[in-house]
Order: structure tokens, then C-alpha cells, then sequence
């Protein structure tokens, strides 16, 4: 009797290991389908850039969808005047990858060329920019983001009442990075109408320029940012500005009332007159940049930079100072 009791509590346990599922097969390497996978990661990777992870967010984070806001200060000061520009943006968020703002642009701007004869330096000018439409697409895999952004631009009034063409502008701006442990190589290109005011990603040799042009003009940059400590980065870049066919190159220097202006040596058309009216050499370009950016403080970004224009020997040091105010529409949720 005892030994048939052993045998039905046995049996429970015999049933159980006789259902266990059968050790793994032995690891066999296949050279081909390790080839194969070697060599479809590339186009997984630019598969997975698409994905649900944008710029600006670590791999394993989503960015929330939701309102955009910002106020931005560029300036640029040379030893021709000074420009700088306040910008106020405002959009929303539709996807983590794509989202629109708006934005108007005021411009002030301190000249030498003054048309009251007993001062050296014309009082500070304020006037508005052009208002400004962008929509963006961004996203972000192992380490690579892209941002590709495209902005219109509609004139507030004539070019000689505004710091601007007074025509319709259009902008086609490329970003392209990765990632090596904080040092962050970039890739930038871009089309456009004119050289319009860029806001998201701004450069140093784009910040508060002290002209305006007209006519198709192609723009690149090449560079790297180097990650010293948390918030604090340093990076440097060459570019170089490569317009075709007619150009118009518009001062915010020299104002359309003025006859003072200065000679516009090193093809400086931008401090010789208002408006000037060519081919694409009165507005081609290139040069390099260095700057150190902060970010230590949430929601403040600080860069300084310094641009050396080889084309118009021309110097200039440039600031800006971005707020991100999106957090003030946001709840605690989110």
C-alpha cells in the first residue's frame, strides 16, 4: 500500500519532466546568413531613422507631442555695425517626428553711417523682419539624427521700409550628425530663395548677417562638435555660400535714405549701398567658424561664436541666446 501511494505522488512529476521542452540545439555559425546580416544593417539602421525617436532624445526616450515655443536673441558684431535679431516662435508639435511654427522677427541694427553729421554712429534702428513659416521633419536611430526643415517667408512691406527683400522667400535646410562617445561630426545643406533668417539650428556665420540677398543661393557646412563636460560643448565648421544666376544683395547697414556708405572693398557690397544688382559674385562666400555652446541651465541654450568670412576679410563674433518656453503649455503629465 505504501509503495502505491509513492508511485501517485511520483507520477505528477514523471508527467511534468516528460513534457519539458527539449534542450537547445548546439549554436551552428552559417557564414552566409552572418554576411547577409552584416550587410543589411546599413539599411536597417536608415530603416529604423524613421522610427518614433527623434533628434534631441536618447534612444530609448519619446518626445512629446504638443506646444512649441520659443524667443530667440542672435546678434552679430563687426567692426562695420552691429545687427542683431529678437525672435518670437510659436507652433505645435503633431507627431514626434513632425511638427510647424510660426515666427516674427524684429531686427535692430547700430550703423556708422549716420545721416546726422554730428554724430559718429546713427541711433539704434528697430524694424520688423520678415514673418516666417517652418515645418519640420526629425528623427534620430544609434546615434545619427536628421532634421530637414522648410521655411517661407512673407514680406511686411517694401525693402526699403523692412530689414528685408520685400519679396516671398522659401528655405530648404539639411542636418545630418552621429554620435562618437561626444564627438559629434555634421553634415549641413541647403537651398533657398535669398539668405533667409534661420532660427532652428542657427549657425554663426548665418547669426544677425548685416545684408540680405535675392536670387538662388545653395549654402554647405561641414564640421564637428567636440562634448567638454555636461552642458558645455565646443565645435568649429567650414562653409561656404554658392549662389547662380542673377543676385541682389539688400545692406541692413547702409538705409535707403542714406548717400553715406563705405567702399565696399573685399566684393563688401552690403557696406557700399542699400541695393546692389548683379551676378552671383556680389553674394558668394566662404569661411569658417569656431564657437563653445551652453546648456547647463533647463531651457536656456547659450552659443558663442566667431566667424571668419575669407571672401569679404571680414570678421564678426556672434551670440545666441535661445529660451524654450514649450514647457509653460505643458502639464506636470507630460
Amino acid at each position: 500500500m505504501q509503495a502505491g501511494l509513492l508511485a501517485l505522488l511520483l507520477m505528477p512529476r514523471l508527467g511534468l519532466a516528460q513534457t519539458d521542452s527539449p534542450p537547445p540545439a548546439p549554436f551552428s555559425y552559417n557564414p552566409a546568413s552572418a554576411a547577409a546580416h552584416a550587410i543589411g544593417a546599413p539599411f536597417r539602421a536608415l530603416w529604423k531613422l524613421g522610427g518614433h525617436v527623434p533628434t534631441g532624445t536618447a534612444p530609448d526616450e519619446t518626445e512629446a507631442t504638443g506646444v512649441i515655443a520659443f524667443e530667440q536673441v542672435q546678434g552679430a558684431s563687426t567692426r562695420l555695425g552691429i545687427v542683431a535679431i529678437l525672435d518670437t516662435d510659436a507652433g505645435y508639435a503633431f507627431t514626434p517626428h513632425v511638427s510647424a511654427d510660426i515666427g516674427l522677427p524684429v531686427v535692430f541694427v547700430r550703423s556708422p553711417f549716420s545721416l546726422v553729421t554730428n554724430h559718429d554712429w546713427r541711433y539704434t534702428t528697430w524694424i520688423l523682419g520678415d514673418p516666417y513659416l517652418d515645418i519640420r521633419y526629425t528623427a534620430r536611430s544609434s546615434g545619427t539624427s536628421f532634421t530637414s526643415i522648410l521655411t517661407g517667408t512673407a514680406p511686411a512691406s517694401s525693402a526699403q521700409k523692412v530689414f528685408g527683400t520685400g519679396r516671398f522667400g522659401g528655405d530648404w535646410f539639411n542636418h545630418i550628425e552621429h554620435d562618437f562617445k561626444g564627438v559629434t561630426p555634421f553634415l549641413n545643406a541647403g537651398a533657398a530663395s535669398g539668405t533667409v533668417n534661420r532660427f532652428i539650428l542657427p549657425r554663426p556665420y548665418s547669426l544677425a548677417r548685416p545684408y540680405q540677398t535675392l536670387g538662388f543661393i545653395s549654402d554647405f557646412e561641414g564640421g564637428a562638435s567636440f562634448k567638454i563636460a555636461r552642458g558645455f560643448n565646443i565645435g568649429g565648421s567650414m562653409y561656404a555660400l554658392v549662389p547662380a544666376g542673377p543676385q541682389k544683395v539688400f545692406s541692413r547697414l547702409v538705409a535707403p535714405d542714406s548717400t553715406i556708405a563705405s567702399d565696399g572693398n573685399h566684393h563688401r557690397f552690403f557696406d557700399s549701398a542699400f541695393e546692389t544688382v548683379g551676378s552671383s559674385e556680389i553674394d558668394r562666400d566662404n569661411g569658417y567658424s569656431g564657437w563653445i555652446e551652453l546648456a547647463h541651465a533647463r531651457h536656456v541654450n547659450l552659443q558663442i561664436g566667431y566667424t571668419r568670412s575669407v571672401h569679404y576679410a571680414f570678421d564678426s563674433v556672434t551670440v545666441m541666446l535661445n529660451f524654450d518656453a514649450g514647457f509653460l503649455f505643458k502639464t506636470p503629465s507630460q
